[in-house]
């Protein structure tokens, strides 16, 4: 089986692309990159709050994704927003893929999109769709004390903003201990592992579940512009306040969900 992962090029999206590699027979990594401006802070005591706050990201995922540096894929490295350039629609087509999985690219073309047939054109949103769209909506339900809302959502591909038909939810056990950004790895580790199920599937000619998103009544979504240093001292605030420990002793909030099963 022959696959093309989209993605960009902190740690995380390399443990991703890396479980996916060593799962298929064939794989092409389109990395964008991203400059890393937040690894060399520490210690810096004049690091704004934001900074701190992309530091333990970097520091979590690098200790919990230990030795995946690099890409074990053939890569192709590209500016960020460049994914959809003439350049890269010729080497996709060049590879005639057979699913093409995305996580973390810039937003996509209808052009690529249709480069495989229906329901061979995945996606892997960090939050759980259709209650939280956008950015960082893993960190949200943690400043709105959410926490039934923290996982992924596998999604069809389509033109819009995490609107795709759900394939699966996916959600994590949440510990004592953890924080946003454990909890983070944790989903994608878990995402990582049901995303090759699902490529299985695809491989042995099975169609994939695909289920319409509904309309909730209060969609949250959130853009990059909305995360700043109110909303992440609110989140220590929770945090110092027991949140887990609360959410931990009480049924977590019962919402729909989809769940694929194998």
């Amino acid at each position: 089986m022959n696959v093309i992962i989209l993605t960009s090029n902190s740690i995380r999206h390399k443990f991703f692309a890396n479980q996916i590699s060593k799962n298929v027979d064939k794989c092409m990594v389109i990395s964008e990159s991203k400059p890393d401006s937040f690894s060399t802070i520490s210690g810096d005591l004049n690091a704004t709050l934001i900074e701190k706050h992309f530091f333990e990201r970097y520091e979590t995922e690098k200790k919990v994704f230990h030795g995946n540096d690099t890409f074990l894929a053939k890569t192709l490295t590209i500016d960020y927003g460049k994914i959809n350039s003439p350049k890269i629609i010729k080497q996709i087509k060049k590879f005639q893929p057979d699913a093409i999985i995305v996580f973390g690219s810039s937003i996509l073309k209808e052009e690529i999109i249709k480069l495989v047939p229906s329901g061979k054109f995945l996606n892997m949103h960090l939050g759980i769709s259709p209650y939280y769209r956008g950015s960082g909506t893993n960190f949200w339900p943690f400043v709105n004390n959410e926490l039934s809302f923290v996982g992924a959502t596998i999604l069809h591909l389509d033109p819009g903003i995490d609107t795709g038909d759900i394939v699966t939810h996916v959600r994590s056990i949440i510990e004592k201990n953890d924080d946003v950004h454990s909890i983070g790895c944790k989903v994608i580790r878990k995402g990582s592992e049901i995303m090759i199920k699902i490529l299985d599937k695809i491989k042995e000619g099975h169609s994939i579940n695909r289920e319409k998103q509904w309309k909730v009544s209060s969609e949250r979504y959130y853009r990059m512009k909305d995360f700043d240093e109110k909303s992440l001292k609110k989140y220590h605030e929770n945090m110092k306040n027991g949140m887990i420990e609360k959410f931990l002793q009480v049924k977590s909030t019962d919402i729909r969900l989809i769940e694929m099963k194998f």
